[in-house]
């Protein structure tokens, strides 16, 4: 990559500063230098120092990711590291002369830990784990990752003393023991219980863990979902208080909110499309809050004012004879439109002020005389204004007979009411379906209106109509299934079992079981990606529903049971009808009790939102306690745990202390330097590019903590166009370290910390795998492994270690609602992004990457592999060339395919001139040319070597198996690379990764694979022959594992 020019340099940097004075409110975009000087102003500094200038922007607004890899790349060399404005191609051109090795270990739970802990076997006894530069790692592959770091810092970073212990040399070899960690990681291969059983202590300890946590979990949310549902027992009342009270407000009321919300449609739809910094009503917002509610407080207030004055109305239609031409007084239909028509003329005209205020910049040709340009200025005037009174005069008459047809729909509407004696029921059906029929006539009197308009309309205006009455149409279905559960399910399945007892039981027992498979489909790895199972998909899509349909239900009948007690009703059939009158008398009749629930809930869920710790009391913590005692335990020496309990605090250490600093102050991270891969959820998330993916990469490394998305064009309205705030990063030691309240051990990013959220797979958000029914299931059940922690992109909160309420951050989980906005974001395995660890060790731009797939794909269908090629490319624009097609498992007696292939990483493509990296792809496979243990396994465990994840319990077969299996297959791949190379370089040095690196590194040549698929444009070439099988102890070439 040829060195980027000073002037670009200079023009990322800026750009880097424009987006921190972005983040921090100071609109740069639309004038740098005033935003700068603002800036500099608010912090006091001098002029002349324009290092303490960045370094304040900095500390308040955060790094970016050009100013992070500087960092990682002056520690890696040596140097003294520390921040520094950077750019972006000035650093990434640093890393391709640096020509970083990164290593990589996927997600599969303990599956890929064993088979990883084999290849690093491998790697030691090659002596070639101490040549890497970077470790990434996700899920599973962060367990052992997270066990080689902890050993790393136990003998003082030196990770050549690990290797050494994990393969002596020579006469060292002799008679010496398996090192302790790995005699304890064989000892806590049962890590979650490490002694089973129906009457062990460990298995019955989790248990009550997860019964407490989910007990009180529960609690808060029952509260809430009551409180929610207690709302519209409420509104009935104050509907019947209203309905029987002889003078009230409603019509005032009713009209007033009416008026409101027309006074903003037409400001918003006259406004036009603001720039960047203009605050104008037209963000989605602004629109719920000023339009969608106001038109809901009129159509309630108006259908009991339409109720209170139903008498009056029907005398008037009465009185209307049968040709609108002979009505006596007509121009009591033209009201209506008039009103209407001034106040939309008062908001098009605080629109076009608004608009003269902030005129957009619309550069235009001319190409006429000097001397007839105003002349024709005065002709576009005078045409402006002649089709201004021509507009204006159009929608006056469109107004005034849409809303007449209008108003003579409701006066019929209101005739069609019996005129029966004032019941209970009446209220009740009120509340329910008044409003949304308001609000549909509403509908009906804007669309006959839009139709009269017709061509006057822009088709912005339209479209702007349509999505109004999206979100119209969303309020109404929200607000009338609110009320149906809360009135009209108790009764009808109370009417059901009595009625039809047999039928309803099976129907009952069908929803729970359907609910219960989905609950586990949608929790598994087969559904949410690509080629899972069509009936696993069609379960788990509609199980959450069932679920959802089972709890209202219970939820409803339970508010039912305490709010208004069911009616006793005679002995005998009945109809529906007098199930619902009852039911509805008993509900109007319950003032006394309706009040204290409803205060009761409502403290409940405040209170326990406010004491119960949203991560400590999820099944996060009780994850993250045993994968520190059975990884980092490993290496405690001495280990002193609780005689009681197990557990030694000592065992965890803070991530940032994998930064070791030398005698001349400057810092030295140990080797390899460990980033620990997170997904960051956007399952509410605006950008309309990661619908599917619906989650970000978010990092955690010895120095910091964070994320940067890939820069988009903003499209958000007058907010903060989305390039400029899509993440920064918060030095380790710092961030998530305040308590929220109290004393908080979790306080403070740990290793255990970051590699227990690496492996939160089951989670309510999971990236591409979410659903937010599936979420309000999981929520429910408490099945919440990820964890809430501070917004690095926010100034005050990114130090506080968790929400001091954890209330709100429960119902975005229960209803999906996680996004990078908000002050916590939900953090969750890695692999609901990517799960291999390959992206970032793309972005860092290493020469070589080692990826070790050993995720669960017993049909190699290679899901992730393909998942983070797609987003390395779609991201960064970086082609990668691999050949995965000789990779298969053995179904017979003949020996097949391969365990490993080498691609291509075409960094050419995005960064211009430079070397390609080189990238290893292993994967758990078995070839038939196995050990005979191995062979054994196989043929007593047919799942094997991808046996679900679901397995967190491995036996002492199992572990060895997979350990082995690593071991046979990295020693296989790396052998054979380094024959080849000592075949073309005879005699050349290594310094890196033995022979491997020699070859693939220095020489840089990799073969052109034969049967790549083209991605990304290009003619895919023809398949070759398949290759012949070999006998045992015959090499299969590149793409092959060396026999046995």
């Amino acid at each position: 990559m040829s060195k980027p020019s000073p002037e670009q340099a200079d023009l990322e940097r800026k750009q880097d500063l424009v987006r921190k004075l972005d983040i921090l409110g100071y609109k740069a975009q639309d004038d740098f230098e005033a935003a700068l000087e603002h800036f500099r102003a608010d912090e006091k500094l001098d002029k002349e120092d324009s290092y303490k200038l960045w370094q304040r922007l900095n500390e308040r607004a955060g790094s970016v990711f050009s100013e992070v890899l500087q960092y990682e790349l002056d520690a890696i060399a040596g140097r003294q590291a520390k921040l520094a404005p950077a750019s972006l191609s000035e650093t990434l051109h640093q890393a391709h002369e640096r020509k970083l090795a990164g290593l990589a270990f996927s997600g599969g739970g303990i599956r890929s830990a064993t088979f990883n802990l084999g290849v690093i076997q491998a790697l030691a006894e090659l002596r070639l784990l101490s040549t890497f530069d970077y470790l990434s790692t996700v899920s599973g592959g962060g367990y052992i990752g997270g066990w080689l770091s902890k050993w790393i810092k136990e003998k003082g970073g030196d990770v050549r003393a690990v290797e050494q212990e994990l393969a002596p040399s020579g006469s060292q070899r002799a008679g010496r023991a398996e090192p302790a960690p790995i005699q304890f990681l064989r000892q806590y291969s049962h890590y979650l219980t490490p002694k089973t059983g129906m009457f062990s202590a460990d298995t019955w300890t989790l248990i009550c863990t997860y019964l407490r946590n989910t007990l009180l979990n529960l609690t808060m949310l029952v509260a809430w979902l009551s409180v929610l549902f207690l709302l519209p027992r409420g509104a009935a009342m104050l509907t019947e208080m209203q309905m029987l009270a002889p003078v009230s407000g409603t019509v005032v009321g009713g009209i007033a909110f009416f008026l409101m919300a027309i006074f903003f449609i037409a400001l918003s739809i006259s406004c036009k499309a603001p720039e960047p910094g203009q605050r104008l009503p037209q963000d989605q917002g602004t629109i719920l809050y000023t339009i969608c509610l106001p038109l809901i407080a009129a159509g309630y207030l108006s259908s009991i004012a339409v109720w209170q004055h139903r008498h009056e109305l029907k005398d008037f239609w009465a009185q209307l004879p049968d040709s609108l031409f002979d009505i006596p007084q007509p121009w009591h239909l033209l009201i209506p439109g008039l009103v209407y028509f001034a106040v939309w003329a008062a908001g098009w005209g605080c629109a076009q002020y608004q608009n003269a205020r902030f005129p957009r910049s619309e550069p235009k040709e001319s190409h006429l005389e000097p001397n007839a340009a105003p002349l024709k200025a005065a002709e576009e005037k005078l045409h402006a204004r002649h089709k201004l009174v021509v507009e204006g005069v159009g929608h006056l008459l469109c107004a005034i007979g849409a809303l007449a047809v209008g108003t003579l729909l409701l006066l019929k509407g209101v005739a069609s009411i019996p005129n029966a004696v004032l019941d209970k029921i009446d209220a009740v059906n009120l509340a329910t379906f008044g409003m949304p029929m308001m609000l549909l006539l509403f509908g009906v009197t804007i669309t006959l209106m839009i139709g009269l308009v017709g061509r006057m309309y822009r088709d912005e205006s339209r479209e702007w109509w349509a999505r109004q009455g999206a979100w119209t149409a969303i309020f109404m279905l929200a607000w009338s299934g609110l009320f149906l559960c809360t009135f009209y399910m108790p009764p009808l399945l109370a009417w059901a079992f009595a009625e039809y007892q047999a039928q309803s039981s099976a129907g009952a027992l069908a929803i729970v079981l359907l609910a219960w498979l989905g609950l586990r489909s949608g929790s598994s790895n087969a559904t949410g990606r690509p080629g899972s199972s069509s009936k696993l998909e069609l379960a788990a899509k509609l199980a959450p529903y069932a679920f959802m349909l089972i709890i209202v239900a219970i939820l409803t009948t339970w508010l039912q049971t305490l709010a208004a007690p069911a009616p006793r009703l005679t002995a005998g059939p009945h109809p529906l009808s007098a199930f619902y009158a009852a039911y509805f008398k008993a509900s109007m009749l319950s003032h006394g009790l309706l009040m204290p629930l409803l205060i009761y809930c409502t403290i409940t869920a405040a209170v326990l939102g406010w004491r119960v710790d949203i991560n400590k009391f999820s099944l996060y913590m009780m994850y993250r306690m045993r994968l520190v005692r059975a990884y980092f335990g490993a290496s405690s020496n001495p280990r002193a745990p609780h005689p009681f309990t197990g557990f030694d605090a000592a065992d965890d250490i803070p991530l940032h202390s994998l930064l070791h600093q030398r005698p001349d102050g400057t810092i030295q991270p140990q080797r390899p330097y460990h980033i620990i891969n997170t997904a960051l959820n956007l399952v509410n998330g605006e950008e309309l590019a990661w619908q599917m993916r619906k989650a970000a990469s978010f990092s955690m490394t010895p120095a910091f903590c964070g994320f940067e998305m890939p820069a988009l064009p903003g499209s958000h309205g007058d907010k903060v166009p989305s390039k400029m705030l899509r993440g920064c990063y918060r030095p380790t030691s710092d961030y998530a370290s305040r308590p929220a309240l109290f004393k908080d051990d979790d306080a403070l990013v740990k290793l255990g910390l970051a590699v227990a959220v690496s492996g939160a797979a089951a989670s309510p958000s999971m990236g591409y795998h979410s659903s937010p029914p599936l979420s309000f299931l999981m929520t429910l059940f408490n099945l919440r492994l990820g964890r809430w922690s501070p917004n690095p992109l926010k100034e005050h909160k990114w130090k506080q270690s968790a929400p001091r309420i954890g209330f709100f951050s429960l119902v975005a989980e229960l209803f999906g609602l996680t996004d990078s906005s908000a002050n916590f974001l939900y953090l969750s395995d890695g692999g609901h992004f990517e799960n291999l660890g390959l992206y970032e060790l793309v972005r860092r731009r290493c020469r070589l990457i080692v990826v070790v797939d050993a995720s669960a794909d017993h049909k190699f269908t290679f899901d992730d592999l393909g998942n983070a090629i797609r987003k390395c490319f779609t991201d960064m624009h970086v082609p990668i060339r691999l050949n995965a097609s000789h990779i298969e498992t053995m179904s017979g007696p003949t020996p097949v395919g391969a365990a490993f292939v080498t691609g291509e990483i075409n960094y050419a493509k995005a960064d211009g001139v430079c070397e390609n990296g080189v990238l290893l792809y292993i994967k758990p496979t078995m070839t038939g040319s196995e050990n005979a243990d191995l062979l054994n396994y196989r043929k007593t465990h047919a799942d094997f070597p991808h046996q679900s994840t679901a397995d967190q319990w491995f036996d002492e077969d199992q572990f060895e198996s997979y350990r082995a299996l690593g071991y046979q297959i990295a020693m296989a791949a790396l052998k054979e690379a380094a024959l080849k190379s000592a075949s073309r370089l005879p005699g050349s040095p290594s310094h890196r990764i033995g022979y491997l690196a020699h070859l693939l590194l220095k020489q840089g040549e990799v073969e052109e694979p034969a049967n790549v698929l083209p991605l990304h444009g290009g003619e895919a070439p023809k398949p070759p022959a398949p290759p012949k099988p070999s006998a045992p102890g015959v090499k299969t070439g590149e793409a092959g594992q060396q026999r046995a």
